[in-house]
């Protein structure tokens, strides 16, 4: 048996999972998002170790903790988590979609350079990478910054504190800015151009790799067997696109969760700086030697989902009472499309441009207008920008043989059937939500000797449910909308950013 342990932006799921693949337990808890009311966004480290805590509790119940071979711990990239010498917490974590680190990002440019900021990282520059952040704590908060010990990312600060080790896995490190993908190990360059120590850092080291074992006060507390392996995971990005089959050229993971994305395997292809800054996409390690994949996404894909269920019912919702009213505005969703048009930038943009003050819009509204016709064309709206990563993915020539959804957002008949429509590609479903955590136990069950490779383990890990064909007619009247959509955040740039 494997743990897996997902850490996302909005909560913590935890799973056990065999070497077939199949989820035998499994516990969630939600998490707050810290700072929302002073547009900061922030979550607290002592929230989330509690709840990594409460939900391997649950799933190891019964004596089930005695089975496990490894824990993975994968997570949301760039969020920060300064410690001091004791390995407490200085700060809440500063997640990479907080605002702050913009002019951090503008100095670095000047400073290093566009092009040679991109050749070294392989990233579409942005202020969301941690080195923004810790740039932000270093000239505003000087004295937090001068106790601080380590900056880990939350999957490597969640590893320490199992385990005591300080290491990092090469995708969360690209996911840094600070990450030579070139040469595996933290730039000289940027650093020393910052005065940022590299010894703040935690050591790079390959996804997947064994740094250590759980502590046996945890072990005793959780109902672990001693001495329980603990691997160092990585983006959930990647995880969940193993656990989707994505270990192949030519399959491509959509994770929709939060956030939404396409994750492509390029095996040892490198995207080059021009490639990346052409088209908005991220090179990052993969969790093989010498392997790459491509990182693009977009903020608003559940996030919006959760904004209309927010604004449009009253008082606060449980997850299950969430999901039930999303089931009955599936329920009562016209087949056409809608009348309205929405741009998804409720929380920024990284598509189209990487910027931080674009904002949000429901275009066509009426007096006549309903809530359900909203909520359609938000399903459309974060499927067009999905459509913009989709392109950009194309025009890089990644090879993108077949689309394979996962997360929340694949329990919507009426998304996967827009999705495909507005694509004009089959979409197909894979039978178990919890990608993330069937990813991490697919990498541990080949590091442990069980399977040869990645492809031969997600033969045998990874199941797939239906599989949903576009409809040809409505992708003609979508492919009409979408020329103009990709005009509406250029018209409305000068004015979001004034609002």
């Amino acid at each position: 048996m494997f743990l897996g342990v997902d850490i996302g932006t909005t909560g913590i799921k935890t799973c056990l999972v065999d070497l077939e693949g199949r989820v035998v337990g499994k516990a969630y808890r939600k998490l707050k998002t810290h700072g929302l009311e002073e547009n900061r966004r922030e979550l607290c480290p002592y929230e989330i170790f509690i709840a990594v805590k409460d939900t391997i509790g649950e799933v190891t119940a019964n004596g089930q903790g005695k089975q496990v071979e490894a824990i993975t711990v994968s997570s949301l990239g760039e969020a920060i988590v300064p410690v001091d010498h004791s390995g407490n917490p200085l700060r809440n974590s500063i997640i990479g979609t907080d605002p702050r680190g913009s002019a951090e990002l503008h100095w670095l440019k000047e400073t290093i350079g566009t092009e040679a900021l991109t050749r070294i990282t392989g990233l579409n520059l942005s202020s969301i990478y941690s080195l923004n952040k810790i740039l932000h704590l270093k000239r505003h908060e000087p004295e937090l910054y001068a106790k601080v010990w380590k900056v880990f990312c939350i999957a490597d600060y969640v590893v320490f504190l199992l385990t005591g080790e300080t290491c990092i896995d090469y995708s969360l490190a690209s996911r840094t800015m600070a990450f030579d993908f070139n040469e595996y190990k933290w730039s000289e360059k940027i650093l020393g151009a910052c005065g940022v120590a590299q010894e703040l850092l935690p050591t790079p080291v390959l996804p997947g790799t064994v740094v250590g074992t759980v502590r046996q006060e945890l072990a005793d507390e959780l109902g672990l067997r001693p001495a329980t392996k603990v691997a160092i995971g990585g983006h959930d990005h990647i995880f969940n696109a193993i656990g989707s089959g994505a270990v192949a050229a030519g399959v491509c993971s959509n994770a929709v969760g939060t956030t939404e994305g396409f994750t492509a395997f390029l095996g040892g292809t490198r995207l080059d700086s021009k490639t990346i800054a052409e088209n908005n996409i991220s090179c990052q390690p993969f969790v093989l030697p010498s392997t790459f994949n491509t990182v693009a996404w977009h903020n608003t894909a559940g996030a919006l989902l959760n904004w209309f269920v927010a604004t449009f019912f009253d008082g606060p919702q449980t997850v299950q009472e969430v999901q039930r009213i999303l089931n009955q505005m599936n329920g009562v969703c016209r087949r056409e499309p809608s009348r309205l048009m929405v741009l998804p930038h409720f929380a920024g943009c990284t598509t189209q441009a990487m910027d931080d003050l674009a904002k949000g819009a429901i275009l066509g509204l009426t007096v006549y207008t309903t809530k359900d016709e909203i909520y359609k064309a938000l399903l459309e709206g974060a499927t067009y920008e999905l459509m913009v990563i989709f392109q950009a993915l194309l025009n890089a020539d990644v090879q993108l043989d077949r689309i394979v959804v996962s997360g929340g957002g694949s329990k919507s008949g009426v998304w996967l059937q827009t999705k495909a429509d507005i694509l004009g590609r089959p979409i197909t479903k894979v039978a178990v939500e919890e990608t993330g955590a069937v990813g991490s136990a697919i990498l541990a069950a080949v590091n442990l000797g069980y399977y040869s490779s990645l492809p031969e383990a997600a033969e045998v890990m990874v199941k797939y449910g239906e599989t949903i064909e576009p409809d040809l007619k409505y992708h003609a009247v979508h492919q009409g909308r979408f020329q103009e959509y990709q005009a509406l955040y250029g018209k409305l740039k000068t004015l979001n950013h004034l609002l």
